[in-house]
């Protein structure tokens, strides 16, 4: 099951989350990268001047990408670079030089909470969102390091708000519409059409 959060369950979690989880949390959410990606995330794989990530590997050759960051994203990358003691931004506990292998305090934050989602879900959240927020599907797909625009839509699940949004919109270009043409509508009965 897939489950994209709210604006309020993004709130409540991030305020919940101790700093790591918040900041892997918080570059999910902000590029769209997998897990085990932003865990991944070296010294040298960030470009602060130019604003980009390299993410080097990933489940398919299509992971390999170069993705700008937003502000929160970059704010984020900075400060781990400031503290980080070795490569890895996100440091295994025992060896800096490893990259952490999960980040267990996701599960008691969604516990607490009552909220039953997965960390993956975040993922699912930025593909939702950059699709409602008008980002083509070629884009999304790049920026989620997919194969295939098929399987990019299948991050893609629009909200019942924003579907509402959606089902007004023709309404609301009709009545924008200056000239309208009586002939240009079908002038058949019911009965034509069924």
């Amino acid at each position: 099951m897939m489950r994209i959060l709210s604006q309020e369950e993004e709130r409540c979690y991030l305020e919940s989350a101790p700093p790591v989880l918040q900041d892997v949390a918080k570059l999910i959410m902000q590029t769209g990268m997998r897990p085990k990606e932003v865990f991944s995330i070296r010294k040298a794989d960030v470009e602060l001047e130019e604003r980009y990530l390299f993410i080097p590997r990933g489940k398919t050759k299509f992971a390999r990408r170069t993705n700008p960051l937003s502000d929160a994203a970059l704010e984020v990358l900075r400060r781990r670079i400031d503290s980080s003691k070795g490569e890895c931004l996100f440091p295994h506990r025992k060896d800096p030089e490893r990259p952490m292998p999960a980040c267990r305090s996701h599960d008691t934050v969604v516990r607490k909470l009552g909220l039953g989602f997965r960390l993956y879900d975040l993922r699912h959240t930025f593909g939702s969102r950059a699709a409602m927020a008008g980002v083509d599907l070629p884009t999304l797909k790049e920026l989620m390091g997919h194969y295939s625009i098929t399987l990019t839509m299948r991050y893609v699940h629009p909200t019942p708000a924003h579907k509402k949004e959606a089902i007004e919109k023709p309404k609301d270009w009709e009545e924008r519409t200056p000239h309208k043409n009586p002939h240009s509508r079908f002038r058949g009965s019911d009965k034509s059409l069924k």
